[in-house]
């Protein structure tokens, strides 16, 4: 920071201060670990915490008897199904309907009855393994029986998300209490399940119930066990991808697919899990191929989030920094490297970053701040930089031509900053500036209204008689100085 920016108070800049506010109060930085986290939620720790009250050393019901209670439910569903659809087959692992006579799935049917008792059985005990075991298999009975029904009103996918918080809950509480040895095995159960066919074709509640794991990365005797699940689930996705060639997932067919589709995006994991389940519902459904490609790559995206929160949670903040810097043209993570430089005041690292990604043609769109603070999108992000350095002839180069480009009064901004940051001398020679190389840009397609203002503002006459030559539907705009 400059003498004159100390000098001069920073403040008086209003995209700055608003910037450093949403930032500092309304982004939710988790500074118990030094930077953000995109799927750690302090709130997970809070309700481990609460339920702690309300745990006791009490056995939990068998793991065959587990399941009797949660398949039970289900199969009457699924019987009353095919007693009411025509066309309907059953056989030992489930009922098979016409998609057009499956009803639609509806939690008030009580099929997941069972589920709700042993979730809730199993998370009342301490006794770890023996929670986390039926808890585990309460997901797995789920997932294969929501893949049986015709959930058009995703209320079984939002269950199912349910359930997935559900654990993550009782996991804080096994990383927080139990001894390292009992936490590792129950951290490896949910990574088996994560890890199964239900959830290994849709990256989002496999990346969602892997993130159990980041719990045990914030204590030094578990740390490792969390790195061992990342590894243990991009085994088995490279494996799964694997069975098409070692570079299957990159030739032309695949990335023309990919690229078409999502384009420098890392879609929303929420959004994926929707697509992903209209597709395999669809009557035109995908390949097995194509459907596994897909979730390999979706999953090497989103698994970036993930390794991120957990070098940040387990301490490691330069490797966390510098992952979000070396994959910034994949959203969400250049946007929260930027949101960081601006958390902890390097401006001039904010503005090397931010000039680099105005300037890459592939960077993608900001997605995680409000649009009314990034109207110019990265480069909203670089004039942050500037104003927070007082670099004043870069901001008047940049006011300049955003007045030169402006056509929506949204944009008189510009012109109200670059007259901000000029002495008397230095407005008079942007002005000067500004009218030559209007005239000299030729024809205009549309009205400039920021330079319709100047004009009036500085009293131009000539240069507005000139103007409406153009734009003749401009006089009453113009009428005051004409």
């Amino acid at each position: 920071m400059t003498m004159r920016a100390e000098r001069s108070g920073l403040l008086k800049y209003r995209e700055l201060a608003q910037m450093r506010e949403f930032i500092d109060h309304e982004w939710g930085f988790a500074d118990e670990f030094d930077g953000p986290t995109f799927l750690w939620d302090p709130a997970i720790s809070t309700c481990a915490r609460h339920d702690d009250a309300l745990r006791a050393d009490v056995p939990v019901a068998p793991a065959d008897e587990a399941e009797q209670i949660i398949e039970r439910p289900m199969r009457w569903y699924l019987d009353g199904v095919a007693a009411a659809a025509p066309g309907a087959r059953c056989d030992a692992d489930g009922v098979e309907v016409p998609r057009a006579d499956m009803p639609s799935f509806r939690l008030e049917s009580q099929a997941l009855a069972g589920v709700d008792a042993v979730v809730a059985n199993a998370t009342a005990s301490s006794r770890w393994l023996d929670g986390t075991r039926n808890l585990c298999r309460a997901i797995e009975l789920t997932a294969r029986f929501l893949g049986m029904c015709e959930d058009r009103n995703q209320e079984g996918l939002e269950y199912l998300k349910e359930l997935l918080q559900i654990t993550r809950i009782y996991l804080d509480a096994v990383a927080r209490h139990a001894d390292p040895g009992v936490g590792a095995q129950a951290l490896r159960m949910v990574t088996d399940v994560a890890c199964n066919e239900d959830f290994r074709l849709n990256p989002m509640p496999m990346i969602e119930l892997l993130s159990c794991c980041l719990s045990f990365a914030r204590y030094d005797d578990t740390c490792v066990h969390a790195y061992e699940t990342l590894d243990t689930a991009l085994a088995s996705m490279d494996e799964m991808a694997r069975r098409y060639g070692e570079t299957a997932d990159e030739d032309a067919r695949f990335r023309s697919m990919i690229d078409d589709e999502y384009a420098f995006e890392l879609a929303d994991l929420s959004g994926l899990a929707n697509d992903l389940y209209e597709a395999s519902r669809s009557d035109s459904q995908p390949d097995r191929q194509d459907m596994e490609l897909h979730a390999h790559y979706r999953f090497r995206q989103a698994v970036l989030l993930l390794r991120h929160d957990l070098m940040r949670m387990g301490g490691d903040v330069d490797g966390a920094d510098a992952l979000l810097r070396e994959h910034a043209t994949t959203s969400p993570l250049g946007d929260a490297y930027a949101a960081r430089l601006i958390h902890v005041r390097r401006w001039n690292e904010l503005l090397e970053f931010t000039s680099t990604m105005v300037a890459d043609r592939s960077a993608p769109f900001l997605v995680m701040f409000p649009d009314e603070l990034v109207p110019y999108d990265w480069e909203s992000l670089e004039e942050v930089a500037l104003q927070a350095l007082d670099d004043r002839p870069r901001l008047r180069d940049l006011y300049r031509e955003r007045v030169l480009s402006s056509f929506d009064e949204d944009e008189m901004p510009a012109l109200t900053n670059l007259r901000h940051v000029s002495t008397n001398r230095e407005w008079r020679d942007q002005v000067a500036r500004i009218v030559e190389i209007y005239r000299h840009e030729g024809t205009h397609a549309v009205r400039n209204r920021v330079y319709e203002r100047l004009l009036v503002m500085q009293g131009l006459r000539d240069e507005a008689m000139r103007y409406l030559d153009d734009f003749p539907d401009a006089w009453p705009d113009l009428a005051e100085i004409l």
